[in-house]
This record gives structure tokens, C-alpha cells and sequence, in this order.
């Protein structure tokens, strides 16, 4: 069968509406879902895909801690929602850091990240002494074995992760911004764009230009190739996103 290909764009937004809906059909969620724990951390993408479960619409913001704005800042603690928790399919009310004493192999951590590379190294920001979400887990994940989980747009793809965390090393004399290190990781599964649209319609994509204008700046500009019923399928689905 002689395969097809169209051409889409899709702003940052509208590819974490798409990457939220991929990670809901992804094997490693399905699985954890079903059998074990879902941790589902706090991050302006991991909101969308805090919104895929409930089916209710919520301020990004408020399933946030740090985030980017015209500065490196945190929201109000008094405002954020508690991380998701999922047991065998229902949401638990505990406090997520107890939630990872029970994980195990077949359980699955979500966190979202500030850059990665073609090596798939993933860079996640860190303000707090603590080393925020991901210094308090990532002990107990490595040691456990726990699936890791990156949903993460490709506006976000950088030369070398490795050298973004050399270079944040440093003290920064801006006063604006708070100051901020970078955590790396080696051992994540990451879902771009590119991985989401191959998982929802089984079609094969590359990101072949980037830009925008009125509201689409810094959009990705993508090919996919498949089947003509599958490439109809995600042109129509992205065509949804954009009108929500």
C-alpha cells in the first residue's frame, strides 16, 4: 500500500494537548494504570493530562509549581492541586511521596521536563534546596526500577543537556530570575509530538521547520506519512485541539 503524507503544525499548547492524550494510551500507563501506582507530578504539561483523567479543565497554573514566564519563577503553594495518585484505576488521597514508597516495577512516574537532546538525555529545572520533585524521587525510581515517563514538546529540544546543566552551574547576577540548577536524567521514556501522533494514529512523523506568528510562535511544522485513514484521523484530531 502506497503510503500518504500531509504536513501540520502544532503551537507548544496545542502538542501537550496532543503528548496528554498519547500518554493516556501509552503501554506504560495502561499497564500501571491497570496493575499498579501512577504518579502523575506537577508540571504545566502534566496539567493537560491531569485534565485527561478528571475531564474537567483547570488552570495550568494551579497543577504547577515552578514555571516560565518572562522569568524563572514558582506559583503560589496555597494555590496548586495535590499531585494525581492512581491505584489499580482510582485516584487516592494520600500525599504522592507516600504513593512512591509503594511503587514497584509495574507502577509508572510522570514528570515533565524543561529540555532534552537527540541523545534522549532530559533536563528538569530545579529551584528548591531539595531539588524539588525530582530530587525527592528519583532515588527511590532508580532504585525500584520504576518506569519513568517524560511527556515533553519539541520547543524544548537543545544542542546538549549535559551542557545546559554545566553551564546553569553557575551563579547567575540576574535579580529577576530565581536561581535555578539542572537535574539530568539517562533513564526516561520521552513522548514528544513526534511519539504522540505515531501512538494515537499510527502514522509517522518529523518535525521539518519551526515558527509562528499570532499565538503559534515557536510552533513545530510536521510531516506525517501513513495510511490516508490514519493521516485524516490526525489532521481532523489536531483540528479539534485547535478549536477547544
Amino acid at each position: 500500500m502506497r503510503l500518504k503524507q500531509a504536513e501540520l503544525v502544532l503551537s507548544p499548547a496545542n502538542g501537550k494537548r496532543l503528548i496528554a492524550k498519547a500518554v493516556l494510551k501509552h503501554e506504560l500507563f495502561r499497564k500501571a494504570k491497570d496493575k499498579s501506582i501512577v504518579i502523575l507530578s506537577l508540571g504545566t504539561t502534566n496539567a493537560l493530562i491531569y485534565e485527561e483523567i478528571i475531564g474537567e479543565k483547570i488552570d495550568p497554573q494551579s497543577y504547577a509549581a515552578g514555571i516560565v514566564k518572562d522569568t524563572l519563577g514558582v506559583t503560589d503553594a496555597k494555590n496548586r492541586l495535590k499531585p494525581i495518585v492512581l491505584k489499580e484505576g482510582n485516584i487516592l488521597d494520600i500525599p504522592w511521596i507516600e504513593a512512591l514508597k509503594q511503587m514497584d516495577e509495574n507502577s509508572l512516574f510522570i514528570k515533565g521536563a524543561n529540555a532534552f537532546d537527540m541523545s534522549r538525555q532530559v533536563g528538569i529545572l530545579v529551584g528548591g534546596e531539595g531539588g524539588g520533585t525530582i530530587g525527592e524521587a528519583i532515588g527511590t525510581l532508580v532504585v525500584k526500577k520504576v518506569p519513568f515517563l517524560v511527556p515533553v514538546g519539541v520547543e524544548k529540544r537543545v544542542p546538549s543537556v549535559i551542557e545546559s546543566a554545566r553551564l546553569l552551574s553557575k551563579s547567575s547576577i540576574s535579580t529577576k530570575d530565581m536561581q535555578v540548577g539542572m537535574f539530568v536524567v539517562s533513564n526516561a521514556t520521552i513522548i514528544t509530538e513526534i511519539e504522540a501522533l505515531n501512538i494515537l494514529f499510527d502514522v509517522e512523523a518529523h518535525l521539518v521547520a519551526s515558527g509562528g506568528i499570532d499565538g503559534f510562535e515557536g510552533s513545530g511544522i510536521f510531516v506525517i506519512q501513513g495510511e490516508e485513514k490514519n493521516i485524516e484521523e490526525a489532521l481532523k484530531t489536531v483540528a479539534s485541539i485547535k478549536q477547544a
